[in-house]
């Protein structure tokens, strides 16, 4: 958890991330909770964790997320706890894995085209010789039309994160994306990983007689040769479903009816990192096959809301059936 005190869907939202991400192929995953940091009296993560036994191990991490440099500019920020935390889980469990990676839990990573596991996507990249996979990050918004009231954009409780955010603001691939990727990295190259990038890797370590013995290039300044940005069509994306609250919605009905796309196309650049105005930060998918254009009329929905994103149709028809399906299989609890 970091310091957004007033989002207290931790707990659900944890349970549908663990089971999509079982789902879609991991193996395991090591829950860094740091929910006896906080002095709001949120409960341990543990009652969630226990209903996937030998797949979810909880580590009681009582830590803030300390972020230096909030925001979302150029610089990623200075976020210490969160950075020992994802240190401790490669060092304690870096020997027993092939891949790892470090998520939070609005982050899904989503095989597309024809894979059906992320277990596939990297067992693939890593016969191309690649040892990184880096995920661009875009803010998804969640859609109106699946929200009960778009000023207060809580989550029905019949609906999932995943399809209530399953709209980003560019199809894939995506250009506009945040400077807050994520990686999934082989555990054995990878000495050293900071949050969104990878800073030592066993090449990166090697003298230049070193890398002469192991056949490789030496090059001055040192480039990553291994990493690989996955095709956002044909291989696997990221959807960050970020939690929008109530009060960037207040303004909705207004904001939401622009007649430009140059805040609701790509807010990314536009307000995340430049501090414009706000943009609509509620979901109006524009309709499937559609190509707005920059100089061309917006295209509206039914009651005259501007379109400013697009529904991953594979998440759409595919995942997130087989995902209700998964949460109903594992019961309902009271959370």
């Amino acid at each position: 958890r970091g310091e957004r005190r007033h989002i207290t869907d931790n707990s659900r939202r944890l349970r549908e991330w663990l089971e999509f991400h079982l789902m879609m192929g991991f193996d395991h995953v090591f829950v860094y909770d740091n929910s006896f940091a906080q002095d709001d009296g949120v409960d341990s993560l543990e009652p969630i964790t226990d209903l996937f036994p030998g797949q979810v191990t909880r580590i009681n991490w009582p830590s803030k997320v300390c972020n230096n440099r909030p925001g979302s500019g150029d610089n990623k920020g200075e976020r210490s706890s969160q950075y020992a935390a994802e240190s401790s889980c490669r060092l304690r469990f870096g020997a027993h894995a092939n891949w790892l990676g470090s998520f939070d839990i609005d982050e899904y990573m989503v095989p597309m085209g024809d894979y059906t596991s992320m277990k596939n996507v990297l067992t693939d990249a890593y016969s191309r010789g690649k040892q990184i996979l880096n995920f661009r990050s875009m803010r998804a918004w969640p859609r109106k039309e699946l929200l009960s009231d778009p000023s207060n954009p809580e989550v029905q409780e019949n609906r999932t994160f995943l399809q209530t955010y399953n709209c980003d603001p560019e199809k894939p691939p995506r250009q506009n994306t945040l400077p807050a990727e994520k990686e999934i990295y082989r555990s054995e190259y990878v000495l050293l990983h900071f949050v969104h990038y990878s800073t030592v890797t066993s090449v990166s370590v090697l003298s230049q007689n070193e890398t002469d013995m192991a056949g490789l290039k030496w090059k001055d300044r040192y480039a990553e040769g291994a990493t690989e940005t996955p095709d956002e069509l044909d291989a696997a994306i990221m959807l960050h479903s970020k939690t929008v609250l109530s009060e960037d919605t207040r303004s909705w009905n207004r904001q939401c009816k622009t007649r430009t796309y140059a805040l609701t196309l790509f807010p990314m650049n536009k307000y995340d990192m430049r501090g414009h105005s706000a943009p609509c930060m509620v979901g109006i998918p524009f309709p499937l096959d559609a190509e707005p254009s920059q100089t061309g009329p917006v295209l509206t929905d039914d009651e005259g809301y501007t379109c400013n994103c697009f529904v991953n149709q594979k998440l759409e028809k595919e995942w997130i059936p087989k995902l209700e399906a998964a949460l109903e299989m594992r019961g309902n609890v009271q959370l």
